[in-house]
């Protein structure tokens, strides 16, 4: 089962970063107004993180920094009762009409993704998510009861993405969808040595603090 939470939109500018960064007025209409950006090529798992509007973003990942380690700060760190680890790097997710965000459905443990186990996925809105452009995940691992993951900008959704299959369908509503994603892992759970041999599908960065996760400490 997945878990809302509501954030305050005037604390952190994700939108207006976001606008910022493409030049965009709505975001949700991204492929109108920034058609140039949309990938004139088939998008499957290989690329569909490396789109030219992925580049502008991570180019530009330092906008967005401040306002993500203050969230991770002020609205993550209250959610755990220890330290833990934190995927360092939000993953930007840019779903446009009639594609996918995610091609492969899958769970983040899985041989292709290998993720540690006892991470724990967040999901922030960007935009609006709702029916097909939203992300799809079932309740139980296993259960495959898919159920869509629905929120407004200014919330966000805990749910256990390393076990539970989860994916997208092809986005029918016409507007597009941003989010970001991120991991953690509580610091009692987490294994170093037993997963620094192994990387990110996207990034390939090492799962260890200073490779794909930061630690916060608990005071």
């Amino acid at each position: 089962m997945h878990r809302k939470y509501s954030y305050d939109i005037k604390k952190y500018n994700f939108y207006s970063t976001v606008q910022d960064i493409f030049g965009a007025s709505d975001i949700s209409n991204f492929h109108l107004e920034k058609e140039a950006l949309m990938p004139n090529y088939k998008l499957q798992f290989e690329n569909e993180s490396k789109t030219q509007a992925h580049e502008i973003f991570y180019k530009n990942l330092h906008l967005v920094e401040p306002s993500f380690n203050k969230f991770i700060a002020e609205e993550i760190s209250p959610l755990f009762d220890e330290s833990f680890v934190y995927q360092k790097t939000p993953t930007f997710r840019v779903q446009w009409p009639e594609e996918q965000a995610i091609h492969y459905w899958h769970y983040d443990s899985d041989d292709d993704h290998m993720h540690p186990h006892w991470e724990i996925n967040f999901q922030i809105a960007i935009t609006d998510m709702f029916g097909t452009n939203c992300t799809w995940a079932e309740s139980v691992p296993g259960l495959k009861d898919f159920r869509p993951m629905e929120m407004n900008y200014g919330e966000y959704i805990a749910f256990d993405g390393n076990r539970c299959l989860h994916g997208n369908r092809t986005n029918t509503t016409g507007k597009t969808r941003m989010s970001f994603d991120f991991r953690v892992i509580p610091y009692s759970r987490y294994s170093p040595e037993k997963y620094k041999n192994t990387a990110s599908a996207t990034k390939q960065n090492s799962f260890v603090v200073g490779g794909y996760y930061e630690l916060f400490k608990k005071q």
